[in-house]
């Protein structure tokens, strides 16, 4: 393993709240394995969470995420871990870059890019030996990618009444041990502790009392090649004079439908009364059902136009009080696909708004997608117009299983995704999914993947 001159640099700042000090170099680079592993620690002394990001800075000055991992520091806290870049990934590779990020708190710190590899003079002599470990080091990155810690799915009910139990269901791969803690708005810690499975429930006790509160459950997984870690937050509901309307769960399938197609809306819910309405974005009330007990409601799909985004409303009443979630859907033409392979993708400079492939018509006042069509294997760039609590932004195909995504910060103005590899033009949906003043709400836009 090469190890590079030692590149440590620094930054500190002062706050209102704290100071904050980050320190990111790189540790080692291993050329067998094409991969470069960079050391990045965080001292927060303010009362904020920050959060770290790291870049790629390319020779014409672009900046692209090294690695798909946040570190999350927590306030008055120190942070740490070791991340794994590799730069064949990359068409060019000038500097790393680590971007720390918080309330009052933005400040970038760099680290060197790995060293070059030195000219062969006699390539002839050893083309069968670069060849053997060339296919070595791809599987070596491969196994060392599957050891990055990840979590791939955590979801919990966003409301909860005082009192009772939710279940928190969870996901994750790598090597690492998993933990998880639930604190109440003032920092106390209610429950916590390691996890043996890499996926399964977590039951979070809330407690009975008199005012609403909210509650953080974070799942965190600590490993030898890295450390991640998410954050959702329940608000606890106060019954008054009996159990209070609330929405537990909401889901939609499929989530990209045709006109005609029949929706299969499913929900779970405390409720006396209320519908199930299917509604544009500008307030159209297209189709409308009673809310129904046994939690299962069937709309059918308008004939309006190819990409038009829609969404599923359902609304419960129970004395006084209501509760109300929505999830989007996109309707799509058979044709689509077919349609949007023969535009092509968007052409750098090309401002004609008549152009298919340009995104003009799919803005949503959430996200925007820069281009409505992409090749295999490139970047699907995602500009983020309103920041959402809890914002997740992901690439799923027509079963609405996610391919890859990427959770925003608040402070994230661009996302990228990677395009998969595909052997026909085929339609996809980028999802952004938050949580809003009622519970889990979903936005969707169209893209085409073309070979």
């Amino acid at each position: 393993m090469a190890q590079p001159p030692r590149f440590r640099a620094g930054a500190a700042m002062q706050t209102a709240s704290g100071c904050v000090s980050a320190y990111f170099e790189l540790e080692s680079f291993d050329r067998r394995r094409g991969v470069a592993l960079y050391g990045l620690r965080v001292i927060n002394r303010t009362k904020g969470v920050l959060v770290c990001r790291t870049w790629v800075l390319a020779d014409d000055g672009d900046a692209m995420l090294a690695h798909p991992i946040f570190l999350e520091v927590a306030p008055l806290s120190v942070g740490s871990t070791i991340v794994p870049v590799w730069p064949s990934d990359f068409d060019s590779f000038h500097r790393a870059i680590a971007e720390v990020s918080g309330e009052g708190v933005h400040c970038i710190v760099e680290a060197a890019a790995p060293p070059q590899p030195k000219p062969r003079r006699r390539p002839y002599l050893i083309a069968g030996a670069s060849v053997v470990a060339g296919v070595a080091a791809i599987a070596m990155a491969g196994a060392l990618r599957g050891a990055v810690p990840k979590i791939a799915a955590f979801s919990v009910a966003p409301q909860a009444l005082a009192g009772t139990t939710v279940e928190a269901e969870y996901s994750t791969f790598g090597a690492g041990n998993l933990s998880y803690l639930v604190t109440a708005a003032d920092g106390h810690r209610l429950a916590g502790g390691p996890l043996a499975a890499h996926s399964g429930s977590v039951f979070v006790p809330i407690p009975a009392g008199t005012a609403p509160g909210a509650y953080s459950l974070r799942l965190a997984m600590d490993g030898p090649f890295g450390s991640t870690s998410e954050t959702r937050v329940v608000n606890a509901i106060i019954a008054k004079g009996g159990a209070s309307a609330s929405i537990a769960d909401l889901s939609v399938k499929p989530m990209v439908a045709k006109p005609g197609e029949t929706l299969k809306v499913a929900y779970s819910a405390v409720g006396e009364g209320g519908y199930v309405r299917l509604e544009g974005t500008e307030g159209t009330i297209w189709a409308q059902q009673p809310f129904s007990r046994g939690g299962e409601t069937q709309l059918v799909v308008p004939p309006v136009a190819d990409g038009r985004e829609l969404r599923v409303v359902l609304h419960v009443t129970r004395g006084a009080s209501a509760a109300q979630s929505a999830a989007g859907i996109l309707v799509s033409s058979p044709h689509a696909a077919q349609a949007a392979a023969d535009t092509g993708p968007a052409i750098a400079g090309d401002d004609d708004p008549n152009d298919a492939a340009t995104v003009g018509s799919d803005a949503n006042g959430t996200f925007q997608v820069a281009t409505r069509a992409v090749h295999s294997g490139d970047a699907i760039t995602v500009k983020i117009l309103s920041p959402r609590n809890g914002m997740r932004i992901a690439l799923d195909d027509t079963q609405s299983k996610e391919v890859t995504g990427t959770d925003v910060g608040s402070d994230s103005d661009v996302v990228t995704l990677r395009a998969p590899a595909v052997t026909a033009a085929t339609r996809y949906t980028v999802v952004a999914t938050f949580t809003d003043g009622f519970g889990q709400e979903s936005i969707v836009a169209p893209v085409t993947i073309l070979p």
